[in-house]
């Protein structure tokens, strides 16, 4: 690593700072196992029984798991965590060659035993990839960055499109103070026409009801637009929409009733 260099140890070795991890990744041995037909290491006795030179149907199941427990309870102190995951899983995989034999005529269990051991191999894979990465040299504890030396570049390029984007404002002041338009007024506004408003339209019906009491068509409640006005095609619509919204509101309110006449017509009738 160019841009790390070791922290100086107390005795003034540079090299004593990552010292030999050799040690760490050194594995613990397998534990021993003593089972009617084998006598030896965990590892051993599932590297018989992968290539069938063992057979696995005179070992008992419970012998094997006690002695697993006993063995993950009796080195729980001076071996890592992560061999004893490891111990874990060569038990799991014997068990699994294990049910295999118990359940080779159901071809479901056997798929399943198989996605099983395949799951613990990829844990087991998991696991060793993360005890290597921790014995690695760690940054900030084991090895420290070399301070940058000089400005950074990253803080010269953001000063420089600040500075790109000033000019560019202060051009457009530039051309707006020219043109003799103040810049609030350059700005864009959507003109929105005078059209009918529902509220408004809420109250006329209010009012015609209140002096009429009779049905009466919808086309009554409806204002003229005539075509001489501004956008009367757009004012004529929304006249319509307005008046048929604040119809239904009225009728949801109970303050009058929709019907339908002999024409079809819509009929607003007074509560």
């Amino acid at each position: 690593m160019d841009d790390a260099f070791p922290v100086a140890s107390p005795a003034g070795r540079p090299d004593a700072v990552t010292p030999d991890r050799t040690d760490c990744l050194r594995p613990a041995p397998s534990p021993e196992l003593h089972l009617d037909g084998f006598d030896g290491p965990l590892d051993l006795l599932l590297d018989l029984a992968e290539r069938a030179r063992i057979d696995l149907r005179g070992i008992s199941v419970i012998a094997l798991v006690e002695q697993c427990v006993a063995a993950l309870s009796q080195h729980a102190r001076h071996v890592p965590i992560e061999r004893r995951a490891e111990w874990l899983v060569l038990a799991a995989r014997l068990v699994a060659l294990r049910s295999r034999l118990l359940f080779a005529a159901d071809p479901e269990a056997a798929a399943e035993a198989e996605r099983e051991r395949k799951r613990l191999q990829d844990l087991q894979c998991v696991r060793l990839a993360a005890s290597w990465l921790q014995a690695r040299p760690q940054l900030g504890r084991d090895v420290f960055a070399r301070p940058r030396r000089g400005p950074d570049p990253r803080v010269s390029s953001y000063i420089k499109l600040m500075e790109a984007c000033l000019a560019v404002l202060e051009r457009e002041d530039e051309r707006e103070s020219l043109r003799g338009v103040p810049a609030d007024e350059a700005a864009y506004r959507l003109v929105i026409p005078a059209l009918f408003r529902v509220p408004d339209a809420i109250v006329r019906l209010r009012t015609r009801l209140a002096e009429i009491r009779r049905p009466m068509r919808f086309e009554e409640f409806v204002p003229r637009v005539g075509r001489a006005e501004e956008a009367w095609e757009l004012r004529a619509r929304s006249a319509v929409s307005s008046t048929f919204v604040a119809a239904l509101e009225i009728a949801r309110l109970g303050e009058a009733r929709l019907e339908q006449g002999r024409d079809r017509a819509l009929l607003i009738v007074p509560s």
